[in-house]
């Protein structure tokens, strides 16, 4: 995919020169802070009708975030006070996200494995598939290529979509083969349905749009957005970490290319219902609502329905303090989803921030601009998260949050934090949910028993290095076939995975069997041998950087006949040219 295609004929072809580093940090700060107020906005109306909307209110119009209440916690749960500007899943999820983006890229098994487990225990709303997904990836054997929960391969809805925009703030380029293939990983680990994976891809491309050119896309910009969405199994194919999630896909689901094309066929014609001309205002938006059916439980949730959705309320209302109010009182529909997503968008072309400030402002805001700082070719503190080697995610969700020796609260993951309000609520199950506020900034509501269990000794998080290589790429990933490429070329530098560096006692390190079976590539029975050596000795993150480096040797060597080797297959084996 080249930037032209996400551009219309009858417009720009290439985006402009881009920002300088203020001016785009200003526009990742907006865009970040009125998705948020959209979410927060949006949440006092999910999910509820005329009545509850108004006991949720008081009785007052729905036009800014206010005070509320809501249970939480499902029937077990608690009623709960919530401030104004309060934040549900989305962006929650959203945060986690930013938090897992490091100068060298997404860390996407902290992220599966730290961040998504540690949210079921905080977690304001969420859908059964995110859940479900987080449920899975806390056991010790799932990995975030092949997370099969039950029903993985149906998880079409926007979960994924509603988290994904860090990837585009914190890009070194508007093309979209530098942040679709981490908004991909990222959608894997809780959707695979082409459906969702669509609905992430689909607004990446349209926040993108608007951080490239200061607009939302226009209706005349979609064909082009969609043509770009449209070539991801090209980036699927090409990408080594993503082909592994396609064969675990595939032996479920069939042909992810024939199921893409389907989902993109459905787009296209969901566009195609939706009349541009006539809309405007809220009528504009309540007719959008109307021809995609959004009230409807089977479509309301949909990755690419909202996704489209979200760039339509644009059309309909380009001020977004409007279009956040018109999209909170559409009731039906997913409120708080369609919102935030529209004020990513619109918020990337905005010349102000919110009229009132969401919980944890300054988080919102200090986050914005060190992915803004990574878009531009620094390398500033990144979250550190816990060694995943020892790490142990809570075994309920009620076990997330521990206390020190020191009567210190500590989130386990998450780091230490302190009480807010008070006395803890107490729920049905003798469970209690506590406000408590992280050292770096974030409030959270989180489940927790009547005794606090103690922290474990190694819960506060340690910086995981990753190696230093020379003329590496500060946007490039860990654990594929380049970073094994450039240890070899730089002896001195030793590989390590997002978790730890693969050196068990008495075998090779992952850049010495790479060395030794580049010498044997042509010798089936030694390329077994290797495989065997590191499934069995090596992390899930080893394994999986090894298979790509066997892929792409295997893949530059060629078949064996034409290069007139010896193939050994056993003792007698005879040669083939």
């Amino acid at each position: 995919m080249s930037k032209g295609d996400l551009f219309s004929d009858s417009g720009e072809r290439t985006p402009p020169n881009p920002a300088p580093n203020e001016e785009r940090a200003l526009q990742i700060e907006r865009s970040s802070l009125w998705a948020a107020y959209g979410d927060a906005i949006g949440w006092i109306s999910e999910l509820t009708d005329e009545v509850g909307l108004k006991r949720r209110t008081g009785g007052a119009a729905l036009n800014r975030p206010i005070d509320w209440n809501r249970r939480v916690g499902g029937r077990s749960g608690v009623r709960a006070s919530l401030p104004a500007g309060c934040y549900s899943d989305d962006s929650q999820l959203r945060l986690a996200t930013s938090r897992a983006i490091r100068p060298d890229g997404f860390d996407v098994e902290a992220f599966a494995k730290v961040e998504l487990p540690v949210w079921l225990s905080y977690g304001l709303g969420g859908g059964k598939s995110t859940s479900a997904a987080a449920e899975q990836l806390s056991r010790p054997k799932s990995v975030w290529w092949s997370n099969k929960f039950r029903g993985w391969t149906q998880s079409g809805g926007n979960g994924a979509a509603m988290r994904i925009q860090p990837h585009v703030w914190a890009s070194c380029s508007s093309d979209p083969a530098a942040f679709l293939p981490a908004v991909v990983r990222n959608s894997v680990c809780t959707h695979s349905h082409p459906n969702g994976i669509l609905g992430a891809v689909l607004h990446a491309l349209c926040v993108a749009h608007a951080m490239n050119f200061g607009r939302p896309p226009s209706r005349a910009d979609l064909p082009a957005i969609v043509d770009a969405a449209a070539c991801l199994p090209e980036t699927i194919a090409s990408d080594p970490e993503l082909s592994f999630w396609r064969v675990a896909f595939e032996q479920e689901a069939g042909a992810f290319h024939s199921a893409w094309e389907r989902t993109v066929g459905d787009l296209r014609k969901a566009i195609g219902m939706v009349d541009a001309s006539k809309m405007h205002g809220e009528d504009g938006y309540a007719a959008v609502v109307n021809a995609l059916d959004l009230r409807d439980p089977k479509r309301r949730g949909s990755g690419m329905l909202t996704a489209l959705a979200a760039v339509a309320l644009t059309w309909c209302e380009p001020c977004p303090v409007e279009a956040m109010r018109i999209a909170a009182n559409a009731l039906g529909t997913d409120t708080d989803t369609i919102a935030t997503m529209a004020g990513a968008i619109l918020g990337a072309a905005a010349d102000t921030e919110p009229p009132v400030d969401v919980l944890d402002g300054d988080l919102f805001r200090s986050e914005a601009r060190r992915l803004a700082r990574i878009a531009a070719g620094e390398v500033p503190p990144s979250y550190a998260y816990p060694d995943l080697l020892r790490w142990k995610p809570p075994r309920t969700r009620a076990d997330a949050l521990a206390q020190t020796k020191d009567g210190d609260l500590m989130v386990l993951g998450l780091g230490p934090g302190q009480r807010l309000g008070g006395d803890a609520m107490v729920g049905g199950g003798g469970f209690r949910w506590q406000w408590v506020k992280l050292k770096f900034g974030q409030t959270l509501l989180i489940k927790s028993r009547n005794i606090l269990p103690e922290a474990p000794a190694d819960s506060p998080p340690q910086e995981r290095r990753k190696p230093d290589i020379p003329g590496a790429s500060p946007n490039r990933r860990s654990g594929t076939a380049d970073d094994l490429r450039d240890v070899r070329d730089h002896p001195t530098h030793a590989l390590e995975s997002t978790r730890t560096r693969y050196e068990p006692a008495g075998t090779h390190d992952v850049r010495e069997v790479v060395s030794f079976l580049e010498q044997h590539i042509h010798d089936d029975r030694m390329v077994g041998r290797t495989l065997r050596r590191v499934v069995q000795k090596g992390t899930n993150a080893d394994i999986a950087a090894f298979t790509a480096a066997l892929v792409r040797m295997l893949d530059r060597a060629g078949p064996a006949e034409q290069k007139g080797t010896l193939q050994r297959t056993g003792p007698g084996a005879t040669p083939t040219k």
